[in-house]
């Protein structure tokens, strides 16, 4: 309830800062996620999820407040998740592997104090604030077997996919609203072509009815090239 709060409180910011605002900027980005997960099951920290790439587009407008200080929002379609790798012997001196990816997408709208620092032409700049995600839809992916030790021996099953269920419910997968922070530098060039890095640390346990032994908490590292109109 105090993450919501939070976002609550930024989200009044944003929408009063156009009456403030001396500049609005509009642009669009697109790129990429590496995503991952902190994961905890009854006490125990699970070490073993790998990172899965993912889209990362939308749309954002910046509120100038002055040359240096602006609030910057928006809203982006985001694929989040985690990999997650098993190796089975099978007893006649070969391996099989199997992968199990967990897909959730998410629209984004990030609510973020930006730190302009101007070049001449071009624009050096930092951010930092709270998001929302809302999970639209998601699947947990298995993809069959491949034989490691042996090329000319190949497991080639059919993938299988499970939808995932969003909701507060103990029949659900995950939690459907996903509240973090972002971090992020990026640069601007002078012909409005720009390029940003940022890290999405999940504040949300997305465990339904989880606690502080059951949890998962989401986090990504992205790269994004902007453009401002």
């Amino acid at each position: 309830m105090k993450l919501v709060k939070l976002f609550i409180v930024a989200a009044v910011l944003a929408v009063t800062a156009p009456a403030f605002a001396q500049d609005v900027n509009f642009g669009v980005l697109a790129g990429f996620n590496s995503s991952n997960a902190s994961v905890k099951i009854a006490g125990n920290d699970v070490d073993d999820l790998k990172s899965k790439l993912g889209t990362n587009i939308g749309a954002f407008v910046d509120f100038n407040f002055s040359e240096k200080l602006a609030l910057e929002t928006g809203l982006q379609f985001e694929q989040k998740g985690h990999k997650y790798e098993e190796e089975i012997a099978s007893g006649f001196g070969f391996s099989i592997k199997f992968t199990t990816k967990t897909i959730i997408n998410y629209l984004t709208i990030p609510v973020n104090a930006r730190l302009n620092l101007p070049l001449g032409e071009k624009n050096l700049y930092f951010l930092a604030g709270p998001t929302l995600g809302i999970a639209i839809s998601g699947k947990e992916k298995l993809d069959g077997g491949d034989n490691d030790d042996d090329d000319d021996m190949e497991f080639d099953e059919e993938d299988d996919e499970d939808k995932l269920k969003f909701g507060n419910e103990d029949d659900c997968d995950y939690r459907r609203l996903n509240i973090g922070a972002r971090f992020g530098v990026g640069f601007e060039f002078s012909n409005k072509l720009g390029i940003r890095c940022t890290y999405d640390l999940g504040l949300s346990n997305l465990v339904p009815k989880g606690d502080s032994d059951n949890s998962y908490k989401s986090k990504a590292f992205g790269i994004a090239l902007t453009y401002k109109f």
